[in-house]
């Protein structure tokens, strides 16, 4: 797939909405004739006075600049997460009517990353649970981390198989995430990539025991926000 650089809004053509939300909106699109995933994001302004100054606060800004460093790191290559395309920043949605309606009222002009589509991705359950799934899983969190990026939301809504095959699976959204520089990392940074490889390992203990009992219980917890 060729990267998507200096688009402009009239070159998307819009087939679906996939999923919506109140930080942004994912559409399945066509662009310089390939089909791709558009995850647009309500705009962000200025950083507020009360708001800390030493961290990206702009969900844009951090999910494409956590996808630049995966995709430089040789991830995207390698299916751990969607092959990065290409973003679009701060554009008039009045381009891409009906479809992006919804930002029209927003008080700052909305902006894009472009990813690439996969089909049969589901979310990792019980239903769909393997042990080689959940260890390529949790291998995916620890090359991710490698690339010296922080998830910050390793959940099951977040951790896909692809249906079909039998071991392939995707680590999938990164609006929250932290990206690091190796020169500058600190001890603090390095544990909390610890933490949150740990957190995804006991997913992965609460999913093998629950799938032994054919139940949702000990990983309840994980799925329900």
């Amino acid at each position: 797939m060729s990267n998507l650089d200096n688009l402009y809004p009239t070159e998307i053509c819009f087939q679906k909405k996939i999923f919506a939300s109140s930080y942004s909106v994912i559409f399945l699109v066509t662009v310089r004739g390939q089909t791709c995933v558009m995850k647009v994001h309500h705009g962000r302004g200025p950083r507020q006075y009360y708001e800390p100054e030493n961290c990206e606060l702009d969900i844009h800004v951090l999910e494409t600049t956590a996808y630049t460093q995966l995709k430089d790191r040789g991830l995207c290559d390698r299916g751990i997460v969607p092959n990065f395309l290409g973003s679009m920043r701060k554009f008039d949605p009045s381009a891409c009517l009906p479809h992006l309606k919804m930002f029209l009222d927003d008080e700052y002009p909305p902006s894009a990353i472009f990813l690439e589509y996969i089909t049969g991705l589901e979310m990792i359950t019980l239903e769909n649970y393997t042990q080689q799934r959940m260890d390529n899983l949790i291998s995916g969190i620890q090359q991710i981390h490698k690339a010296l990026v922080r998830h910050r939301d390793p959940k099951p809504r977040n951790m896909m198989v692809v249906t079909g095959t039998a071991e392939r699976v995707v680590w999938m959204d990164f609006d929250r995430a932290e990206t690091y520089d190796e020169h500058q990392i600190t001890s603090e940074q390095e544990q909390l990539l610890r933490n949150e490889e740990q957190i995804v390992v006991d997913i992965g203990d609460c999913l093998a025991c629950d799938h032994a009992k054919g139940k949702l219980d000990e990983a309840y917890v994980f799925y329900c926000n």
